[in-house]
C-alpha cells in the first residue's frame, strides 16, 4: 500500500513536470511563430537531458500502470440517418438547339446587320437580298414555260387532228377493199361472159356461113349443069338468096358486138366497171390520207417527251418563283438565340472570330452565312469516369451552378461511346438539360453539376472515414464487452461523408473512430462515445470529426494510466486528419 502510494505520488509528480514541460514548449513555439525575424534559441544540453530523463521515467511508470488499465478510445454509435449519393462533375454550357443558316438563293446581299455574339429574336430579319436579278430570271422562266406549253398544245392539236383523219381514212377501208375486189371479179365475170356469148354467137354464125357457102357451091354446080332456062333461073335465084344470106351473115358476124343483146350486156359491164372505178378511187384517196395523217400522229414516246419538256419548263418557272419568294423573304431567325459563328468571304475557318459577308457581296445558294444557338434550350456537357458511370442514369435530377447562380437540371443523354480526356483516360460524355434557364446564361462558360444518383432514408450510417476495405470486403472496428473487434459489414450507397451499412451493424453499436497508434484488435479498451453518427454527420454535409490522435498525442507506454492517457488539450501536438489516420488503419489491418 505504501509502495503504491509512493508510485502514485511519483507518477503525479512526473505528470505535473511533464505537463509543465509541454506547456513551456508550447509557449516557446508560440513565441517562435510570432517573432518577427528573431532566431530560435537552442535549449541548453542540461535541460534536454533533464527532459529525456523525465520522459523515460514517465514512460516506465505509465507502462507499468497501463498493463492493468483499459485504454480509452473514441467511438461513434451506429445510428439511423439519411444518406444521399451524388456525382460531381464540371462541364461547359452548350446549346441543345443549333442552326447554321445558308444563302437560300443566288443573289446579292443588300443588308446583313449582325455580329458575333449578338442576341437575336425569333422572326428577326437578319439578311436582306437584292432581288432584281431573281425577278428577271422569273420573268424569263415564265416566258419559257408559256412557249413550251403552247408548243406542246399545238403539237397535241396537230397530232389529234391527224389522228382523226387517220381514223376517218381507215374506218371501213378494209371492207371497201374487199368490196372492190369482189366488184372487180364480178365485172371481170361479166366481161368473160360477154366474150363467151360473142364467141358462141360468132361460131354459130360462122357455122351458118359455112353452110351457106357450101350450099352456094352446090347451087353454082347445079347452075352449070342446068339444062333448061327454068332450071337456070331457079338456080340463079337460089344463088342470089344464098349470097344475100352470106352477106348478111358476114355483116352480122362483123357487127356482132353492136347487137342489142350484146350492147345491153356491155352497158351492164360498163355500169359495174364504173362502180369498181369509184371504189378504187375512194380506196386510193383513203390510202393517201392514211399515209399522210399517220406521219403526223405523235407516237407515245414523242408525246411523253413533249409533255416532259413542258413540265420541265413549268418547274423551272416555279423554282424561279420560289427563289424570288425566298429572296424577298431574306433570312430570319427561326428561334431566339445567340450568333455564335459568322462565315467569311475567303473561308469559314475563321468564322468564329467574327468578320462576316459584306453588303454587296454575291453569294451562291448554299453559301454558309452564320450559326445561331439557342440560349433557351441549353445543357451542360460533362465527362463521366468509369467509376461514376454505373451510378448515373437518364432522368436523374441535378443541381447546376453557373457563375454563382443555381439552376435545376436533369440527365437527358449518356453517350454509348467513350473518348479520351486530356490525360488519355477514357471518359463517357453525358448531357444535363437545364430546366430553368434565364437570360443570364452564357454559352461556353464552365458549370458545376451535382447529380443526385441515389438516396436512402432512415438507414444505419457511419462516417466514411471509419469504414475500411480490404480484399475480402468492407469492415470496421467495434467495441464489444470492452474489447476491440473487427466486424465485417455490407455497405450500400455512400456520399462524400457518410456510408450506408446494410448488414453487420445494429443501431447503437460503438464503432471505433480511430485505430491509429497502439490500438489493435483484441485490446481491452474503454469506449468514449461521441455524438451518434446520424446526428453529427448528416449525409449531405461534411462532418467535422475530431481526429482520434487528440486523445493520444503520443504512443502511450504500457504502464500509463487512464488519467495519464488523456492530457490537457492545449498540450496536444498537431494531429493528422481522421481520413489519413483511417487510411493508415486500413493498411495496417490489411497487412
Amino acid at each position: 500500500m505504501n509502495e503504491l502510494e509512493k508510485n502514485t505520488g511519483a507518477e503525479t509528480e512526473m505528470q505535473e513536470m511533464t505537463g509543465k514541460t509541454k506547456k513551456e514548449k508550447k509557449r516557446k513555439r508560440g513565441r517562435t511563430a510570432q517573432g518577427s525575424g528573431r532566431r530560435k534559441k537552442r535549449l541548453p544540453l542540461f535541460i534536454a537531458a533533464a527532459l529525456a530523463a523525465v520522459f523515460i521515467g514517465y514512460s516506465m511508470v505509465s507502462s507499468a500502470l497501463a498493463k492493468n488499465t483499459p485504454m480509452p478510445v473514441n467511438t461513434v454509435a451506429a445510428a439511423r440517418g439519411d444518406v444521399e449519393e451524388t456525382v460531381s462533375a464540371s462541364g461547359r454550357v452548350n446549346s441543345e438547339q443549333s442552326r447554321t443558316y445558308y444563302a437560300p438563293v443566288d443573289a446579292v446581299i443588300a443588308e446583313m446587320n449582325i455580329s458575333l455574339g449578338d442576341v437575336v429574336k425569333e422572326g428577326q430579319q437578319l439578311v436582306v437580298f437584292d432581288t432584281s436579278g431573281l425577278e428577271a430570271q422569273k420573268t424569263k422562266a415564265d416566258l419559257d414555260a408559256s412557249a413550251s406549253a403552247n408548243s406542246y398544245r399545238s403539237a397535241q392539236y396537230q397530232s389529234d387532228r391527224n389522228q382523226s383523219e387517220y381514223n376517218e381514212a381507215v374506218v371501213g377501208l378494209d371492207e371497201l377493199r374487199t368490196l372492190a375486189a369482189n366488184q372487180e371479179q364480178y365485172v371481170q365475170g361479166l366481161k368473160y361472159q360477154l366474150e363467151d356469148d360473142i364467141q358462141d354467137k360468132k361460131e354459130d354464125l360462122q357455122d351458118w356461113l359455112n353452110k351457106l357457102n357450101l350450099e352456094l357451091e352446090i347451087q353454082n354446080a347445079k347452075l352449070s349443069e342446068a339444062g333448061s332456062e327454068e332450071s337456070r333461073d331457079r338456080a340463079q335465084e337460089v344463088i342470089r338468096n344464098l349470097n344475100e344470106s352470106i352477106r348478111n351473115t358476114t355483116n352480122e358476124i362483123s357487127d356482132l358486138s353492136m347487137s342489142e343483146e350484146m350492147k345491153e350486156k356491155q352497158r351492164l359491164i360498163d355500169a359495174e366497171q364504173k362502180k369498181l372505178d369509184d371504189m378504187k378511187e375512194e380506196i386510193s384517196r383513203r390510202e393517201g390520207k392514211e399515209s399522210s395523217s399517220e406521219a403526223g400522229i405523235a407516237d407515245p414516246y414523242a408525246k411523253q417527251q413533249q409533255a416532259d419538256a413542258m413540265r420541265s419548263a413549268q418547274l423551272a418557272a416555279d423554282e424561279a418563283a420560289e427563289a424570288l419568294a425566298r429572296g424577298q423573304e431574306g433570312v430570319k431567325a427561326q428561334f431566339d438565340g445567340i450568333v455564335t459563328r459568322i462565315a467569311t468571304m475567303s473561308s469559314s475557318a475563321n468564322a468564329s472570330a467574327g468578320g462576316g459577308l459584306p453588303e454587296g457581296a454575291t453569294v451562291s445558294e448554299g453559301t454558309e452565312l452564320f450559326t445561331i444557338e439557342s440560349n433557351r434550350q441549353v445543357k451542360v456537357d460533362i465527362s463521366v469516369t468509369k467509376y461514376d458511370l454505373p451510378r448515373i442514369a437518364v432522368g436523374q435530377k441535378a443541381d447546376i451552378t453557373i457563375a454563382d447562380r443555381e439552376y435545376e437540371g436533369e440527365v437527358t443523354r449518356i453517350n454509348r461511346v467513350a473518348s479520351s480526356n486530356s490525360q488519355g483516360s477514357p471518359v463517357v460524355g453525358a448531357e444535363v438539360h437545364i430546366k430553368n434557364p434565364d437570360p443570364d446564361i452564357f454559352l461556353g462558360v464552365e458549370a458545376q453539376v451535382l447529380i443526385h444518383t441515389n438516396a436512402a432514408k432512415d438507414v444505419i450510417v457511419l462516417p466514411a472515414e471509419i469504414v475500411n476495405t480490404d480484399r475480402n470486403g468492407d469492415f470496421c472496428y467495434v467495441v464489444e464487452d470492452g474489447v476491440v473487434v473487427m466486424r465485417r459489414i455490407v455497405t450500400g450507397i455512400s456520399s462524400d461523408t457518410m456510408v450506408e451499412v446494410t448488414e453487420g451493424l445494429r443501431e447503437g453499436d460503438q464503432v471505433v473512430y480511430d485505430m491509429t497508434g497502439t490500438v489493435t484488435e483484441g485490446m481491452n479498451v474503454t469506449a468514449v462515445p461521441e455524438v451518434s453518427a446520424g446526428e453529427t454527420q448528416p449525409a449531405e454535409t461534411q462532418p467535422e470529426a475530431a481526429p482520434a490522435v487528440e486523445t493520444q498525442p503520443e504512443a502511450a507506454p504500457a504502464g500509463e494510466t487512464q488519467s495519464e492517457a488523456v492530457p490537457e488539450a492545449e498540450t496536444q501536438p498537431e494531429a493528422a486528419p481522421a481520413e489519413e489516420t483511417q487510411t493508415e488503419t486500413g493498411r495496417t489491418e490489411e497487412a
